[in-house]
């Protein structure tokens, strides 16, 4: 081969190879949206919103709204039996929302008199394609009332937590919102309000320093009971963002 074929066969083949080095690129990430009232047959796989439901020792169906006219889903969850947690959620499958993009989730939530509002997990945004065990993510969760946003997934064992923050009214429709810029650094964040109040937030990584950095999965729900006692809660009106990156000068 001639030395003027072989130089840009090489830098072609150094491009190639450093192309696959890097993370998945965040220029996949396109705007996205998901929207539920639960006014229609709740529908799950296929061509639907929800790609599946997860019902372990639980169960989520469409039932009568407690106090306002329609519908809304509740969500049981049986207690937690050994090592084994109860789950009783919807699963959204997106597409791959990548660094720089941001993921945020809005719903009302109600939960009944005499559930607990302790030790459950209520919104998951995860990774289960990126060629790690457990799908590492970011959860929303009860803890005594209060919203805290868990890291342990991705490898961060402190929670982002607000002992000060509001607490969630049994008996009543409360609005939960839940925003999360991506990034595996310092750029990552993540905010949670409940009622209009400002319940937690925190800066730092949102997903793991894997080769593919992206979430692709949406739970909301009963995503986790670790009490040993049933649990119920009710949502509705669920609004799933997703926005790409800022276009970079």
């Amino acid at each position: 081969m001639s030395a003027k074929l072989a130089l840009p066969l090489l830098a072609l083949m150094l491009a190639s190879c450093s192309t696959a080095a890097r993370p998945l690129a965040d220029a996949q990430t396109r705007a996205q949206s998901i929207n539920e009232d639960f006014e229609s047959d709740l529908c799950i796989g296929g061509d639907c919103r929800w790609a599946i439901a997860q019902q372990i020792n639980g169960s989520v169906d469409r039932s009568a709204d407690p106090l306002r006219p329609g519908y809304a889903l509740i969500a049981d969850a049986g207690p937690k039996a050994g090592g084994t947690v109860a789950k009783a959620d919807l699963v959204a499958r997106i597409d791959p929302a990548g660094e720089g993009s941001r993921v945020a989730v809005a719903f009302d939530l109600f939960l009944p008199q005499g559930s607990p509002a302790n030790s459950i997990q209520l919104v998951d945004l995860e990774c289960a394609t990126c060629g790690e065990g457990g799908n590492p993510g970011v959860r929303l969760y009860l803890r005594h009332g209060r919203l805290r946003i868990d890291r342990s997934k991705i490898g961060h064992e402190h929670a982002w937590v607000s002992d000060n923050g509001p607490q969630l009214v049994a008996g009543q429709w409360n609005r939960v919102t839940f925003d999360m810029a991506i990034a595996a650094d310092n750029q990552g964040s993540a905010t949670a309000t409940l009622n209009g109040q400002s319940a937690v937030s925190g800066q730092g990584a949102t997903i793991m320093p894997l080769n593919r950095r992206y979430v692709d999965r949406v739970q909301i729900g009963i995503t986790a009971n670790s009490n040993a006692v049933p649990a119920q809660l009710l949502f509705d009106n669920i609004a799933i963002r997703i926005t790409p990156p800022k276009e970079r000068r």
